[in-house]
């Protein structure tokens, strides 16, 4: 437990956006690091180069139990078909359908198979909010409307400090995304590719207008994370593995580090397989159960899936597919716009948006659950995979 606990506040003390003057950062071997990994970043193949992401912590699974397989569709062929021939131009690698009980489709492509992990990119944000509940659950975090000082010591007295932890859960803290285009030594690029997040995110600036205005800041998810550590005292990745991922019975998975020992880069990098991003799918499907226990509880899964106020289409961590946004956008700092050409067949679509088309659907009026990975797509229409297959459900 020391040695978990002074790891954090190491990490901490450097997250610390404190009115006293930040030292000189990043260092010259610092910005080597990120330049030579910009340098060799396998852009077109980030979702199933691993081992690329180094270096890697160990989330401990449980007993994966197979999943059972439908005798009679619940969705016409011609549906599937329509679906598996989009995921195909797609270039994925994996699609898994269920719904009611039972999976309707598990298809691989080319090498992949239910063993292969994948880097899903923010999928792992909305496992993270998930942790958060738990915590809150066990009564290592009291409130959401707690300071996220009370579980990051070293931010007390800053502004950032003092904002409610359910702001970074709806990405209205008020931090902003810096700029895509800065240098090597600038926050952006020392946050997704450096060994020090702590120093990173305490440059990102506070940009937007707290608790009113939403700005997707990948820096609140690693707020949160942090916070997990310094309410449990526990290493993230063992929180994860005791307190979801083996009571849902996932596989091993790992967690990409910005250095040994050090912080996990929450807002991304759980690597894990299409079968267990299924699990959580499932796990938000039954109301925070799997099997006969209640992982995290009813009532945080239907705070995390209810509208936050600074955007109708997001709640705590993960996407609403209504109301209809036919340009979804990221807020102040983030160019990117993802499509939804037409509505979502059903007004109860939520979803775990990963990076360039990596997905999880959850349409509970359905009972039904799509998970996509695959090559990144970065002309993914948001709602044209679920719509197929919901055509094809009476």
């Amino acid at each position: 437990m020391r040695k978990v606990v002074t790891l954090l506040a190491v990490t901490l003390a450097s997250a610390a956006s404190a009115q006293d003057p930040l030292p000189v950062w990043p260092s010259a071997q610092q910005v080597e690091l990120v330049e030579q990994r910009r340098a060799d970043f396998p852009l077109s193949t980030l979702v199933k180069d691993i081992d690329w992401y180094q270096p890697q912590e160990h989330v401990a699974g449980g007993n994966a139990e197979p999943f059972q397989s439908a005798r009679m569709p619940a969705i016409r062929a011609s549906a599937l078909d329509a679906a598996i021939k989009l995921a195909e131009t797609e270039k994925s690698y994996a699609l898994l359908v269920w719904k009611d009980g039972k999976l309707q489709l598990e298809k691989y492509w080319d090498i992949f198979s239910p063993e292969s992990r994948y880097e899903t990119a923010s999928m792992a944000k909305t496992v993270v909010a998930l942790a958060v509940g738990t915590a809150v659950a066990a009564g290592h975090i009291e409130s959401v409307d707690d300071p996220i000082s009370d579980y990051i010591p070293t931010m007390r007295g800053t502004p950032r400090g003092s904002r409610p932890v359910r702001a970074f859960l709806e990405m209205a803290s008020g931090m902003q995304t810096p700029p895509f285009a800065s240098a090597s030594d600038g926050p952006y690029w020392q946050y997704s590719f450096g060994n020090d997040l702590g120093a990173a995110v305490a440059r990102w600036p506070d940009g937007c207008v707290p608790q009113q205005e939403f700005c997707y800041a990948n820096g609140n998810t690693a707020m949160l994370g942090w916070a997990i550590e310094g309410a449990t005292g526990m290493r993230y990745a063992d929180w994860l593995s005791r307190s979801i991922w083996q009571p849902i019975g996932a596989r091993d998975a790992s967690l990409w580090l910005d250095r040994a020992g050090g912080s996990p880069r929450y807002s991304c990098c759980l690597i894990a397989t299409a079968q267990d991003w299924l699990r959580i799918g499932l796990l938000l499907l039954n109301h925070g159960r799997a099997g006969t226990e209640q992982v995290v509880p009813r009532d945080w899964i239907k705070r995390m899936l209810a509208p936050s106020p600074a955007n109708a289409n997001y709640g705590w961590q993960i996407w609403r597919g209504s109301p209809h946004n036919p340009g979804r956008t990221y807020g102040k700092g983030i160019n990117a716009v993802v499509p939804a050409a037409e509505p979502f067949a059903r007004d109860d679509v939520y979803f775990l948006d990963g990076s360039a088309g990596q997905r999880v659907y959850i349409v509970p009026s359905e009972q039904l659950v799509i998970v996509r990975i695959g090559t990144p797509s970065y002309q993914w229409d948001d709602s044209a995979l679920p719509n197929m297959i919901l055509a094809g459900i009476e």
